[in-house]
Parts: structure tokens; sequence; C-alpha cells
């Protein structure tokens, strides 16, 4: 038999499909051509769901393994990276004797972000519309899209017809968030450098929905992505006329490998505000929005003033699953 194994350890979590997302993401790195006959292929949990890592490494030593490599599922280099891991490798490999290496993370490199390129361009309709006739993501009888000092949130999915408005298309890079604002600002970049915004579940306010809530609210707006900024230029994207752009499609992709609780919670909301439960698109944001007072439609917890609403339609990507096997097969393979 080959004697190196392969573990893939993953964060965990409650969420009853955890454990099956994660077996066909060990199947597809199996079926890898690099991982093929020169590794056997295994998952463990740092936390939230069993096995773990001392559990899994034990198995190994009595199916006759001598070596495992490790790949952490993780993300960014924050806690779980620098100081469970390590700590949880160590304390398998002294009970299993295996001789047990630690591969780099799925990181947030251009492997990464190719990744979610492909998703978030799946999650746009090709007729897309904002009820103007328009498609998202080309150009209308040769006139390209049209923004001022360009956001690049929508600038790429913005379409502009002759004498119509814009429907622009709103990227939303959905994360758990970390403590560690290194860790948040490489997700922030990551989620930049692919014409998103990135909005953390965990964290300071606004989080979660609210902070997409507010990132629609202030849509057409330059620098909407800093959030915790209470300034912001007025630069709208705007038509011949000068007329804001109305109905958006929010997009939204989970920076998460598998279902989580943080991520269904996010779902359910977007969910409820439609009338047929479990649907990944809304019609309108515009009473989760605003609230009424005395009959003045005001922003939730960020202005006095009556907002300039739009009518708005979400998408919602799933978890990366299995298309982060090439990633997964590459961090063995180097390590």
């Amino acid at each position: 038999m080959n004697h190196s194994a392969l573990i893939l350890l993953a964060h965990g979590s409650r969420h009853n499909h955890v454990t099956h997302v994660l077996r066909d993401i060990t199947d597809a790195v199996a079926r890898e051509s690099r991982i093929a006959g020169r590794f056997g292929v295994y998952v463990a949990f740092l936390d939230h769901a069993e096995p773990d890592l001392v559990q899994v490494s034990a198995r190994l030593a009595e199916l006759g393994y001598d070596r495992a490599v490790v790949v952490p599922l993780l993300f960014t280099d924050a806690f779980h990276s620098r100081v469970d891991v390590p700590a949880q490798v160590k304390e398998a490999q002294d009970a299993s004797g295996l001789t047990m290496s630690i591969a780099r993370g799925l990181g947030t490199g251009d492997d990464l972000a190719a990744v979610l390129e492909q998703r978030f361009s799946r999650l746009v309709p090709e007729a897309f519309s904002s009820g103007s006739g328009l498609t998202a993501g080309s150009e209308t009888n040769g006139e390209a899209s049209a923004l001022v000092d360009g956001s690049s949130a929508w600038a790429s999915e913005t379409t502009l017809g002759p004498g119509n408005t814009p429907a622009p298309v709103i990227r939303v890079l959905y994360s758990v968030g970390s403590s560690d604002p290194a860790a948040n600002d490489a997700v922030s970049r990551l989620a930049a450098s692919i014409g998103a915004t990135s909005v953390a579940a965990t964290g300071e306010h606004p989080k979660g929905v609210a902070a997409i809530d507010h990132i629609v609210a202030h849509h057409g707006e330059a620098n909407h992505g800093d959030l915790d900024q209470g300034k912001r230029k007025k630069d709208r994207v705007v038509t011949g006329s000068g007329e804001p752009s109305v109905d958006p499609l929010v997009v939204i992709q989970p920076l998460f490998v598998a279902p989580g609780k943080l991520w269904a919670m996010a779902t359910k909301e977007l969910a409820h505000r439609q009338s047929q439960p479990q649907s990944v698109e809304t019609q309108t944001l515009r009473e989760r929005l605003t609230c009424r007072r005395g009959g003045i439609p005001q922003t939730l917890g960020y202005s006095n003033e009556a907002p300039d609403v739009p009518d708005v339609r979400f998408r919602c990507g799933s978890p990366l699953g299995v298309d982060l096997a090439p990633m997964i097969a590459d961090r063995a393979c180097s390590a």
C-alpha cells in the first residue's frame, strides 16, 4: 500500500451537512491526478465535529501509514493557523508515531481569487435585467459601462443602454471574520481583487446581513467597501441624464469551505424576505432597509435622513466545496 496519507484538516461546524460536504471534497481530492496513487486521503476537524486529528492519525497508524501531510483548510493566517494547527499536529504525531508535516493552507492568493471569480460569474444570469432590458456583464449597442470614479464592486458588471439607467451588479464576499485585523485585511484585499466588497459575519458593526444592507443602501457611492468610514464621496453611477442607478442585483459568495451555521443564518434571513422560503433571490429589500417612523423611511441604525433605497434582488452562492480540490492537491504536492 501507499504509506503516505493526506489529511484535510477542516475547521469544523455543528451544521448538519458539514461532514457530507467534507467527504465529497475528500473524494474529489483523491481523484486528482497528482494525488491518486500517491496519497490516501482522509479528513479531520479542528473543532465542532469528529473525527479529530488525533483520532485520524491513530487510525492511519493502524492501517500501516508512517507519514502524513496535513493541509489546513483555512483561508487566513490567524489564530487557528498559527496556534491550533501546529499544536494539534504535534499532539497527533506524539500519540500515533506518524511523521507529520504541515502544508500551507488555502490562503487568499491568486488561485483562490480565480475560483471565486468563476463562482461570481456563475451567479449572474446571462439575461439579467433590472427592467431596462440591459444585460449585466456585457455591452449594449456598443456602449460600454459608464461610471464616475469607477467603483470596482460593480464596475465590471454594469451595463448601460442609450437613454437607460445602469443595471449594477454588486459583489459581496461573505466570510466568518476574525479577531485578527491582518486576517480581515487579507480577505478585504482578496475581495477587492475580484471587484467585490468583503463582509464578515462577526466582528464590529455593521456586520453580516446588516453590512450588506448598508452597502446596498449606499450603492453607487464611491469607497463603500470601507464600512467603518463615516465619510463617503457622493460619486454615483450615473446615466447621461444624471440619474442614479436603480434595481441592483447583489451576488453574495460565501468564503466558506463547507456549510456552517453563520452562512446558514445569513441565507435564512435573506430567504425570509421573500414570499417563497429558501429562495436565493430577493425581489426587494425596501422593508429590510427601512423602518417606518411617522411614515418616514429611515435606514436602520445608520442615518436620520430618508435614504434613496433601491429595489434589490439577491443571488447567493454556496460554500466552495469540491471547487477547492485542485488547490488542496497543489498544497499537498508542494509540502
